[in-house]
């Protein structure tokens, strides 16, 4: 039996030759333009940006030094002492230099190696991620380690922006009392006019900075060998459970601490708060700090 042959869709040639050249069968018709997005002053500058776009401002703090080209600076990125370096796009939209920053003195900064080192990684990212909420992030980190050690002096960065990346705890400050009990201050940090997240889709009291968010984050640091995460758990005496396996039946389970857990017997603290970056009038990054909260009592 020979083989079943197909019957061809009939071509209409006439509609073929209207929209093509006959000859080089190159079709008429324009191609679309490409989108081109261009870098200006309107769309280039970051959100988290101070809202000043016209540098140095009258009445600059003291404290602030103001640099119109990063390119063709002389001093920008050296640390004396206690200086931060926070680079920005347009700055000042007026200037013929796309990239400019602004240098700042932060009380204690020096003293603290890990936290330079913080402070040097979010200088670092500030010009090599362009997303305005990688920058956001940036802003509110550098803002949460100044209040830090500003208002809460006589602690050591134990974790920051320079160790962690993504989700989880942003920084955790240790305050040793001796033979080997320690106060520890996690902090969240969060850049202008951000605020803590809150899902439907976690247990409840594992919202951001609730104690089950902390429990749990503490949980994976200590398991995933990260040593800020171990000297917590470590000096708390910390145990935990699943408290959630495969919660809402999907895979993540989430851990809580263990009802037997000694760690209420510990003369070691956690305590926790967020840091709202906010810019002040004279030029200076500022911050607004939530009270202090005291967890796993």
């Amino acid at each position: 039996m020979g083989r079943v042959l197909r019957s061809k869709a009939k071509v209409d040639y006439a509609a073929v030759t209207g929209r093509y050249d006959r000859y080089s069968f190159i079709s008429p018709k324009k191609p679309k333009r490409p989108k081109i997005i261009r870098i200006n002053a309107a769309n280039g500058r970051a959100n988290a940006a101070p809202p000043l776009t016209s540098w140095p401002p009258h009445g600059m703090h003291r404290d602030v030094v103001y640099y119109d080209d990063l390119n063709n600076a002389f001093g920008w990125g050296v640390r004396a002492n206690n200086e931060i370096f926070l680079p920005f796009a347009w700055l000042d939209i007026h200037s013929h230099a796309i990239w400019q920053g602004l240098e700042q003195e932060v009380a204690g900064l020096g003293a603290d190696a890990q936290a330079c080192q913080h402070f040097d990684a979010i200088a670092q990212d500030m010009r090599a991620l362009l997303a305005n909420t990688r920058i956001t992030e940036c802003v509110g980190e550098a803002a949460a380690a100044a209040c830090v050690l500003e208002r809460y002096p006589g602690g050591n960065m134990i974790w920051g922006y320079h160790l962690h990346s993504g989700t989880g705890i942003d920084q955790i400050w240790e305050y040793p009392r001796g033979g080997g009990v320690s106060d520890f201050l996690i902090v969240e940090a969060k850049g202008p006019g951000a605020g803590l997240n809150f899902s439907l889709f976690v247990p409840p009291g594992y919202s951001q900075m609730e104690a089950g968010w902390i429990a749990n984050h503490l949980y994976s640091m200590d398991n995933n060998g990260h040593a800020a995460g171990q000297r917590i758990v470590a000096a708390m005496g910390m145990q935990f459970v699943n408290a959630h396996p495969n919660y809402m039946g999907a895979s993540k389970s989430y851990y809580g601490l263990s009802p037997t857990s000694p760690h209420r017997q510990s003369a070691s603290r956690v305590y926790g708060m967020v840091v709202t970056a906010q810019w002040r009038a004279d030029g200076r990054l500022g911050y607004v700090p939530s009270k202090r909260t005291r967890y796993f009592t």
